[in-house]
């Protein structure tokens, strides 16, 4: 690399900018000066310098876009945007808060660049998408994330990822506490898989029971296979709907009837023996009906 490497990183950055310009009347090498920024890139790694890291990279995408690659583009501004989540990721371990959100902006600004470089089917979009709604997740910004996870579920077609996707997004609604929406995304997906998998099949009817206790919706808003899982839980129907063991069969029916009488300490008592069947998410749906730790001995533990 053609740059000093005991130079700042303000002096290699503008220097590596400069020969570009020099010699844009000249048709520059612009493939010179890709390297040029990716080098810097990995210097600021190495130097565990995550922001000047992702602002050379971003250079580097630039220099691509210049050439007409637009991969190669999207591949710089998709290492940019991971280098501003570290970069994010550092300043949380260190606790300090960016109230501005220089790090978390600039990720998502990279991301959608890289995103558009790609055909509105790709998959690549779908990982695109779903890798800025985990990051988004992993740096508690929850709420933030729902958009990215509905958007990445538009790209996917049926089958066994959409119902993972679909899951991961049931799941965030619950812990983001949209209970509505996460009990209208349950019945979508009960009703829209004909052979869901009987982990997930139990998983998801557990979440409608608990949900629908929260939510209280009208009889007339209610889908008939809600209706119709109630009435088979109570009356101890065998169904393929409901793959529930005997035990805890037993334990929703009580979460149930103590739920209808108000009964807040039957409820409390029942969701400690509860939870060992449960998602966390599940323990939360629990926590919510119960009314919270202000109100109960109960936890998550």
């Amino acid at each position: 690399m053609s740059t000093d490497l005991n130079a700042s990183f303000d002096e290699q950055y503008i220097n590596i900018n400069t020969k570009l310009k020099k010699r844009f009347l000249r048709k520059p090498n612009v493939s010179e000066a890709t390297n040029e920024f990716i080098g810097l890139a990995i210097q600021c790694e190495h130097s565990e310098q995550p922001s000047f890291a992702g602002q050379t990279y971003v250079g580097a995408a630039k220099c691509e876009a210049l050439a007409g690659n637009h991969l190669g583009e999207a591949e710089q501004y998709l290492a940019a945007a991971r280098q501003f989540i570290k970069a994010e990721q550092k300043l949380l371990a260190l606790k300090f808060y960016s109230p501005d959100r220089e790090n978390i902006e600039a990720a998502i600004g990279c991301f959608m660049q890289a995103l558009s470089k790609y055909p509105e089917k790709s998959p690549i979009r779908t990982s695109i998408l779903m890798e800025l709604a985990n990051d988004l997740v992993t740096l508690n910004h929850k709420l933030e994330a729902l958009a990215y996870y509905e958007e990445a579920l538009d790209t996917v077609s049926e089958g066994a990822m959409k119902l993972m996707y679909m899951m991961n997004l049931h799941n965030l609604l619950i812990e983001c506490g949209k209970f509505d929406d996460a009990l209208q995304l349950g019945n979508k997906i009960y009703h829209s898989n004909k052979k869901i998998p009987e982990g997930i099949l139990t998983e998801i009817q557990v979440s409608r029971i608990l949900l629908a206790l929260l939510v209280e919706p009208d009889e007339d808003s209610k889908p008939q296979s809600l209706k119709q899982l109630f009435i088979d839980l109570m009356n101890d129907t065998e169904t393929e709907a409901i793959p529930f063991n005997t035990d805890l069969r037993l334990k929703l029916q009580s979460i149930v009837i103590s739920h209808a009488a108000a009964d807040v300490q039957s409820l409390i008592s029942v969701a400690e023996d509860t939870k060992v069947y449960l998602t966390l998410q599940q323990v939360d749906l629990l926590r919510a009906l119960i009314g919270g730790d202000k109100n109960s001995n109960y936890n998550r533990d």
